[in-house]
C-alpha cells in the first residue's frame, strides 16, 4: 500500500508502516501511540485515515503532521451492513468479500491495482479483515477533532471511490483551510497504491512546504 512513498520519501521522513486490527479504534490507537516516537507524521489511508484521526484525538501534541486519504471521519452510517460483513468473511466467504470489496473500491480499468489489493488482503488472512470490519463499529465522530486541528495537514482523494466520494474530502478541507487539498481522476479508493508516484510528488512537495522533512 505504501511501498512507493516508503521508498521515495526516506530522504525527507523515516517511514515506517503498521497494520493494526485490535477490536476497537481507542484499543489501536494506543498501540500505535505506545510504539511511536513522541511527536511524528501520520498518513492513514481508509481504515487508516479514520484510525489516524483517532490518534489525532487522544493525542494532538503528539502529531507533527497529518496525511489522510478517502476516509470518513463520521460514525459508520451502515453498522447492520459491516455486521453481515463480518459475519460472512467467518464463515468462509473471505475472497468473495475481497473481490467484491475490490470491484467498489477500485475502478475496473485499473487491473494491476485491483490484482495487487487481493494479494495483499489474502495475505493479511480472514480474522485481521474481519477484525477491521468489527472495529470500524467503534468509530467516533472526528469532524470536530479535524475541524479543531491545527496541524499540517495533507489531503489526497481518488476522485471516483465509491465508499467514501470526493464530496466528503471536500468537506474535510472546508472545515480545516490550513490544509492542501489535491484529488485524483480517475483514482479509487487507494490513492498511494493506484497512483503511486504522484501521491509521493505530492508528498515531497508537502512535506518541504510544511517544515515537516
Amino acid at each position: 500500500m505504501y511501498a512507493a512513498q516508503v521508498d521515495g520519501l526516506r530522504d525527507l521522513v523515516s517511514p515506517a508502516v503498521q497494520v493494526l486490527d485490535r477490536e476497537t479504534f481507542t484499543e489501536s490507537a494506543n498501540v500505535l501511540l505506545a510504539s511511536a516516537p513522541e511527536r511524528f507524521i501520520l498518513a492513514g489511508t481508509a481504515y487508516g485515515g479514520c484510525l489516524a484521526m483517532e490518534v489525532l484525538a487522544r493525542a494532538p501534541q503528539r502529531v507533527a503532521g497529518l496525511w489522510l486519504m478517502n476516509c470518513q471521519p463520521g460514525a459508520h452510517p451502515y453498522p447492520d451492513r459491516v455486521r453481515a460483513t463480518s459475519r460472512r468473511i467467518r464463515q468462509g466467504e473471505h475472497d468473495a468479500v475481497i473481490a467484491e470489496f475490490t470491484r467498489d473500491a477500485i475502478p475496473e480499468e485499473d487491473g494491476v491495482s485491483r490484482a495487487m489489493f487481493v494479494t495483499m488482503a489474502r495475505d493479511a488472512g480472514a480474522e485481521s479483515f474481519a477484525r477491521q470490519s468489527d472495529a470500524t463499529l467503534t468509530r467516533a465522530d472526528r469532524w470536530p477533532t479535524l475541524a479543531a486541528s491545527t496541524v499540517p495537514t495533507l489531503l489526497i482523494w481518488g476522485e471516483v471511490d465509491r465508499f467514501v466520494p470526493l464530496e466528503v474530502g471536500r468537506r474535510i478541507a472546508r472545515r480545516m483551510p490550513h490544509a492542501r487539498f489535491a484529488s485524483l481522476p480517475g483514482c479509487g479508493h487507494f490513492p498511494t497504491l493506484e497512483r503511486a508516484a504522484i501521491c509521493t510528488e505530492i508528498a515531497r512537495d508537502w512535506l518541504r512546504d510544511a517544515g515537516l522533512s
